[in-house]
């Protein structure tokens, strides 16, 4: 019986223990999510940066690549074969227009004019003598004839002796620099083969080709500015004077050509170029890129309204150095938070750092 008692004595206390964890487990749960409803309502402000949009001017630009050309260029080729005799520029020479560059052997040319101006002296004295002659009806008109057409076949043998001698001397064309010259006294020149190149780089042109979406857009009179590899920090500005007047069927593209100002000789044909053609200017407003946030497709920024931030979506679009376009999405009232958004949820209260913004916006 003793052991009976007992046994109904421990189950007892069992049960009691029992019945008070239960209870304090629920007076734990109870006073815990007190606990934290009163944490949220407590729940202290964030301190935020905030900017306000800016008007900007902002250009609608497209960017593409291009090649440099000078605004004038030749290949020197000799109009007739000769052995070179003198050679009096040196390569990369700056020339102006009429300066010799070469002359070739010039003593069969030479003499050949002689010849045919003893020719033309000649027939000029028979010619004269008919004229005389037909004046006193002495002379017979197919004489006279015969005479004439001697003289007139004298005087251009001269000329042509003439032209040829002027082509012994090679000069320039125009005022320009000269390419490189291997071409020395001694060598023969076949009359087909270039002895040097001469370009006219006082101004370059660059050609640039745009997708067809564009065609309308652009037109002469228009900004175009280029970088190249030779100066990364500096950037050259120039004027569109042509727009291909059709589409490449091939590449369905179009060419325009601008043309640069290069009165300190830096460009030269054949360099690469990245263009940009601005093709209108227009006011819009714009925020410092610190304040856009992207998640995959959706851009965003958190706006301050009544100490609450709130996830506000945008449509960005130009770069403008440290700040981006918005189209649309904000207003110019608007409060944008800069700094600290990274702690902030749609509809959290937010405390603004005036200090901390004007820093972040230095």
């Amino acid at each position: 019986m003793g052991k009976v008692f007992k046994f109904i004595i421990g189950v007892c206390v069992i049960a009691a223990f029992v019945a008070a964890g239960v209870f304090g487990t629920r007076m734990f749960l109870a006073e815990d999510g007190e606990g934290s409803a009163q944490q949220d309502q407590e729940r202290q402000p964030t301190r935020v940066g905030v900017a306000s949009p800016e008007m900007r001017t902002i250009e609608d630009a497209i960017s593409a690549v291009g090649t440099l050309r000078p605004v004038r260029a030749v290949d020197i080729v000799p109009d007739v074969a000769g052995r070179v005799t003198e050679v009096a520029v040196t390569s990369g020479q700056q020339v102006a227009q009429g300066d010799v560059l070469i002359k070739l052997d010039d003593r069969a040319a030479r003499a050949t004019l002689a010849q045919a101006e003893a020719t033309q002296s000649e027939t000029e004295q028979e010619y004269r003598r008919y004229q005389q002659l037909e004046d006193s009806n002495f002379a017979a008109e197919a004489r006279l004839e015969a005479a004439r057409g001697a003289f007139r076949r004298a005087q251009a043998a001269v000329m042509m002796a003439e032209a040829d001698l002027d082509d012994r001397v090679i000069t320039a064309p125009f005022s320009g620099t000269l390419g490189v010259i291997d071409t020395e006294p001694g060598a023969f020149l076949n009359g087909s083969e270039a002895v040097t190149r001469l370009a006219d780089l006082s101004s370059v042109e660059v050609s640039v080709t745009l997708p067809e979406r564009y065609f309308e857009r652009v037109s002469p009179g228009q900004t175009l500015e280029i970088r190249t590899p030779a100066y990364p920090e500096a950037t050259f500005e120039g004027e569109v004077l042509l727009r291909a007047p059709e589409i490449d069927l091939g590449t369905r593209s179009f060419e325009i050509r601008a043309q640069i100002d290069n009165s300190d000789g830096r460009l030269v044909g054949g360099m690469f170029a990245n263009a940009r053609l601005v093709l209108a200017t227009y006011d819009g407003l714009a925020i410092p890129d610190d304040a856009i946030i992207s998640e995959g497709l959706t851009t965003y920024v958190y706006t301050v309204a009544e100490g609450t931030a709130a996830r506000t979506k945008v449509m960005v679009g130009a770069t403008l150095g440290e700040m981006t376009e918005v189209r649309d999405g904000l207003e110019k009232e608007a409060k944008v938070v800069v700094a600290g958004w990274d702690q902030l949820t749609d509809g959290a209260p937010v405390d603004i750092d005036t200090e901390f913004t004007q820093e972040g916006l230095e």
